[in-house]
């Protein structure tokens, strides 16, 4: 029954990555776009945007970090603070800097108990493997049921977070540049008609690398467990 699993998990991520059409390539092309960067030059710093663009969420108690040598950009629900990634050269910052405003806007106990959730999954998936290794944990089908439901109660709550920031963000971006006007409508149409391309490819990839990323640690407490218990 393990085997079976476990050659399911492996199915499922070949599987999904062919239905999401998950391409690497394709999706770093989208990253470096010399004639848009030029665009978003006449934008404010990704701070002054973010300010900006809470305003218009009315959510204006939100903290706001700028960080440094990470390209990963997050909203922290627990702290209420959005950090910004070092986003210099990056013609996606204004979609990006909305995608995390957007999330500070949506409802907090889905945040809350998406940020305590995720947690509570990795410190079990740790604390069972201890276990199952240390022969304290002996019933291996059980563990794998129970990981496999805190996989699908975690995919399904980061997902629709994440599907609902990535849809509203192009939409907040679009509202913050037609107030700031300070690119011409063609200018803007290139810069919104890219968005949407970054989120046909992104959302996709998104959701498969939630996927991913769960069943992994599942793959790897099943195989673990055949290696101890065979």
């Amino acid at each position: 029954m393990k085997e079976i699993i476990l050659v399911l998990c492996f199915f499922t991520i070949i599987l999904f990555k062919f239905i999401f059409k998950i391409n690497i390539k394709k999706a770093k092309k989208l990253e470096e776009n010399k004639e848009l960067q030029k665009i978003t030059d006449k934008f404010p710093e990704n701070i002054d945007i973010a300010k900006d663009m809470l305003k218009m969420l009315g959510n204006t108690d939100v903290k706001i970090e700028q960080a440094k040598d990470t390209k990963t950009s997050l909203y922290i629900a627990i702290t209420d603070k959005i950090v910004i990634a070092d986003l210099k050269d990056n013609y996606g910052r204004i979609q990006t800097i909305a995608h995390e405003c957007t999330h500070s806007v949506q409802d907090k106990t889905l945040l809350m108990f998406n940020f305590i959730f995720s947690n509570v999954e990795i410190v079990y998936f740790i604390i069972s493997l201890i276990l199952t290794i240390t022969n304290v944990f002996t019933n291996v089908l059980l563990q794998i049921c129970i990981l496999l439901i805190l996989f699908f109660i975690k995919y399904a709550t980061r997902s629709y977070l994440e599907i609902d920031a990535m849809t509203k963000s192009r939409y907040l971006a679009e509202k913050y540049m037609d107030k700031k006007n300070l690119c011409t409508k063609d200018e803007q149409e290139k810069l919104l008609m890219e968005y949407d391309k970054i989120n046909n490819v992104g959302i996709p990839f998104t959701l498969y690398y939630l996927l991913t990323n769960s069943l992994i640690r599942i793959i790897l407490y099943i195989a673990i467990a055949i290696i101890i218990w065979n």
